[in-house]
């Protein structure tokens, strides 16, 4: 399998809200989860093929899914571990119902009563570093053609593609190292790994209808909606012993299990 190695530059804090939770309470995943990358990247690559964007709706008009077509697994990205990180707790008012959208309009004359004070977290971090795989080389190409552009990232925040790698052979390989990205549970929990010292999440998955390709173009991507799963996320120098995949140098280290999991578990079989 092959790989490219993205840098994202964010230009503002960013919130990727962490779902189930509090109306009034608005935490962020401290990294960009799969599906938000995926999303994000299809943008930028409408920006970069001159299409027109697709307009943005709220949950309750059942608005359509735009992501990276079902052969780019996208496995998030994550701040640099070497460079200054932090999640920043502050206040802001927000809506009063999850159906209420006033809070989001430029002008407002009536209906300021609906307000209420949030607790809001922000994500802050200089530069993140996405991971997208696939099993073929070429496949790749046309997301190296996204460098430089921009967009919204999350529920709150903007980034800009500021490198991206030639495409990266994996291999797969059993050791022990810091995992790039998340980790499924389930590959802790089977083999039986104590996981003192990583955080755990709740995250989504797509549920993929078909294998659609049609990066090409702005039409909405076959999916029916999301499947849950929980994953850890190691911030630490802790080290699992799991199945990687890894590059040459032995610096990416992608669990396997992640892979499987996002393309529906044991889909993937031959590496």
């Amino acid at each position: 399998m092959y790989c490219l190695k993205i840098s994202i530059a964010p230009t503002s804090a960013m919130t990727f809200r962490i779902l189930p939770s509090s109306i009034l309470n608005i935490a962020t995943y401290p990294f960009v989860p799969p599906t938000t990358l995926s999303g994000y990247l299809r943008r930028l690559v409408m920006l970069s093929m001159k299409l027109e964007i697709p307009e943005t709706d709220i949950n309750k008009n059942n608005p359509p899914v735009y992501a990276l077509p079902r052969k780019y697994i996208t496995l998030g990205a994550y701040p640099v571990r070497d460079n200054f990180t932090a999640i920043h707790r502050t206040y802001r008012k927000g809506m009063r119902e999850f159906n209420h959208d006033v809070f989001s309009r430029l002008y407002i004359e009536k209906e300021k009563a609906d307000f209420q004070l949030h607790t809001w977290e922000y994500l802050i971090t200089s530069e993140l570093i996405g991971y997208v795989v696939t099993k073929s080389a070429e496949d790749l190409k046309p997301l190296q053609e996204i460098k430089g552009f921009g967009c919204k990232l999350g529920k709150e925040g903007f980034a800009v593609i500021q490198d991206i790698s030639q495409p990266i052979k994996l291999t797969q390989i059993t050791k022990e190292a810091i995992p790039s990205t998340i980790v499924p549970m389930e590959a802790l929990l089977a083999t039986n790994q104590f996981v003192n010292g990583c955080d755990i999440y709740n995250l989504y998955r797509y549920n993929w209808l078909t294998n659609q390709d049609n990066l090409n173009d702005n039409s909405p991507t076959a999916v029916n909606g999301f499947i849950p799963f929980v994953a850890s996320y190691f911030q630490n120098q802790l080290t699992p012993e799991l199945d990687y995949l890894t590059d040459s140098n032995n610096q990416i280290n992608i669990p396997l299990s992640l892979i499987n999991l996002l393309q529906l578990k044991g889909e993937i079989t031959n590496v």
